[in-house]
């Protein structure tokens, strides 16, 4: 899958961004290690590394999510489900990464900072 360096990199670049950075940022020239014919990602293995950064970043306390201003309830798994339900079907739907602003999308970033501060996005 993803090397520690390229996991570095890429959260390096998304962090105290919304999450369309790091959706924009699941690119084969960030990941090289996850072998691609063309300069993206079919949409479903892009989102399933998505989901796969999102759910490290959740786990590790580096993001929290929140909607209008307050934290979503509930364990890793169930947030990550949460996404999953809503996520759209097909590239076309995520409107170039402004899905992440739409209301159907369940929440967005908040980085915790080195120092304990948040960054709401």
């Amino acid at each position: 899958m993803v090397t520690d360096d390229e996991s570095r990199i890429l959260i390096e670049y998304a962090e105290t961004q919304a999450l369309n950075g790091l959706w924009a940022y699941i690119a084969p020239i960030i990941l090289p290690s996850i072998h691609a014919d063309s300069d993206e990602y079919p949409f479903l293995e892009r989102k399933e590394i998505f989901f796969w950064f999102l759910e490290k970043l959740l786990q590790e306390g580096r993001v929290k999510l929140a909607k209008k201003g307050v934290f979503l309830k509930g364990t890793v798994a169930e947030q990550i489900e949460r996404f999953r339900q809503a996520f759209p079907k097909t590239e076309a739907e995520m409107d170039d990464g402004l899905w992440f602003f739409d209301e159907t999308c369940p929440g967005g970033a908040v980085w915790v900072l080195e120092d304990g501060s948040l960054e709401w996005t």
